[in-house]
């Protein structure tokens, strides 16, 4: 089964290098299997004389009839585990930091109380290190935010972050309940890098709206922006559960943003996972853990988790 999935992975990627990496061997091991897989079939699936590599007649239709026999088995597989209540397995997920770390680690800590034989290890990444990824089935899932309807992923809505002004205790603003976009106009403000979602998505409410605040910092990471808002004049727009923490600290203050933002926030998988049943029974019941537990209709409860919200990267 093994030999059968480099084989596919090899096909998909067209890469014996891609396909190695994925299945930690070297690549001369990935060549020598389909080499003995070529050998014991009789015939010559991968043609290895131009780049990047290209399928044969014969091994387009192996691949095909290949990918539904593993799709089959791991369908199969799937229902065997689930015959038992006690699903077992490792999860790896890719996050973004400002999913929220405490948050994740207690859902994390929570589901592998209730499924002991299960064990998650959450990465923490940039964004495109986390499309990445799960588009190369580095790991099970990814969790992000603005996701975008990529071709080779799917993408599950998780729940949408209401954004607001943050600024420290002292500051003009910090005594108001709410504030246009348009006033914010001369503020200095500290931002993320137009790189990122969040940056783009900020920089292009604010226009839509003729705000025209002053950017004085900009950063890859909401635990810096955090800081310099606490210790300068800067505002700035974050995700207002990112920052319940200092809130709760006094240390930061949140002002309603009109007209509102959100940040929607999303799971992702590598493609055709769900429906063709190749995502594992654990992974599986992550997924169906984190829409019942962090989802909209979670919002609420996660508010009273202790210390529920780091903020960190976004």
């Amino acid at each position: 089964m093994f030999t059968l999935r480099l084989f596919c992975d090899v096909a998909g990627q067209r890469s014996f290098s891609a396909a190695a990496v994925k299945h930690d061997i070297t690549q001369s091991a990935a060549s020598q299997r389909i080499g003995h897989l070529e050998k014991e079939l009789g015939v010559t699936l991968i043609d290895r004389s131009v780049r990047p590599l290209s399928l044969t007649p014969a091994g387009e239709i192996f691949y095909a009839e290949t990918k539904e026999l593993l799709q089959r088995y791991d369908r199969l597989t799937q229902r065997l585990s689930q015959l038992d209540s006690d699903i077992k397995g490792d999860v790896v997920v890719d996050a973004i930091y400002s999913a929220g770390i405490d948050l994740l680690n207690h859902l994390k800590e929570s589901f592998e109380e209730s499924r002991p034989r299960v064990t998650v290890k959450i990465d923490y990444k940039r964004p495109e290190e986390v499309y990445d990824a799960v588009q190369h089935q580095r790991c099970d899932l990814g969790i992000l935010s603005y996701p975008q309807r990529w071709r080779d992923v799917e993408v599950i809505p998780l729940r949408d972050e209401r954004m607001c002004v943050a600024c420290a205790p002292g500051h003009p603003l910090a005594g108001r309940a709410s504030v246009n976009a348009s006033q914010l106009n001369g503020w200095e403000m500290a931002t993320f890098e137009p790189e990122l979602p969040a940056g783009r998505a900020i920089r292009r409410y604010l226009r839509d709206h003729g705000a025209e605040p002053v950017v004085a910092s900009v950063f890859d990471n909401i635990d810096t922006i955090k800081s310099a808002v606490e210790v300068t004049e800067q505002i700035a727009i974050l995700p207002k559960r990112t920052i319940k923490r200092e809130i709760a600290a006094g240390s930061l203050k949140a002002v309603e943003l009109k007209p509102a933002l959100n940040r929607p926030m999303g799971i992702i998988l590598p493609k055709r996972s769900r429906g063709a049943g190749t995502l594992s029974p654990a992974a599986q019941a992550f997924v169906d853990y984190l829409l019942e537990h962090a989802g909209p209709e979670a919002e609420a409860e996660a508010a009273d988790v202790k210390d529920a919200v780091a903020g960190v990267k976004i």
